[in-house]
């Protein structure tokens, strides 16, 4: 999917978000030794949340552009397919895409279509509780290296190794 880009200066107001996104995710990926030095890391995740047509979308490819990073994006309501399996192939595929052209910034549109409560003490597991898991589980592994997670040749135990960004 070709998305065009899109500056901040196309964004009228929200000068305070705009400041807070640039502070916690274009700064780090600009200037990754000042933040080595001063011993911080960059956030993995950010929640953006406010009414429909509020300028979520704008500001994450806004980001995206201005870092020069990957937007893939998708519609959690998208996210619920007929067969049992394809929702959770989607999502994990989502994260597969984002892996492969890192950096990339990772739009989960109306995540509360995913999320829910987890049902405690049910036998069945329902799709929402099976996407919500694989979104958990690859949540898990983000700044991981797929074959670092399953244990490299160094790594007999399989412990996690973080990536150095």
């Amino acid at each position: 999917m070709d998305i065009k880009p899109v500056g901040w200066e196309q964004i009228g107001g929200l000068e305070d978000v705009k400041i807070k996104l640039k502070q916690c995710v274009e700064w780090p990926l600009k200037f990754p030794q000042e933040f080595a030095r001063m011993g911080l890391k960059q956030p993995k995740g950010l929640l953006l949340y406010g009414p429909p047509g509020c300028a979520k979308t704008t500001l994450v490819r806004a980001l995206a552009t201005s870092c020069h990073c990957s937007f893939v994006s998708v519609s959690g309501a998208d996210l619920f397919l007929p067969f049992v399996g394809d929702s959770e192939k989607v999502l994990s595929q989502v994260f597969r895409q984002a892996r492969a052209n890192t950096p990339a910034l990772v739009f989960l549109d109306e995540i509360d279509s995913v999320l829910g409560s987890r049902s405690v003490g049910t036998l069945g597991c329902d799709a929402r509780e099976r996407v919500l898991s694989v979104l958990l589980n690859e949540l898990d592994g983000v700044g991981v290296r797929t074959v670092e997670r399953r244990g490299s040749k160094s790594d007999h135990q399989g412990k996690y190794q973080e990536l150095e960004t």
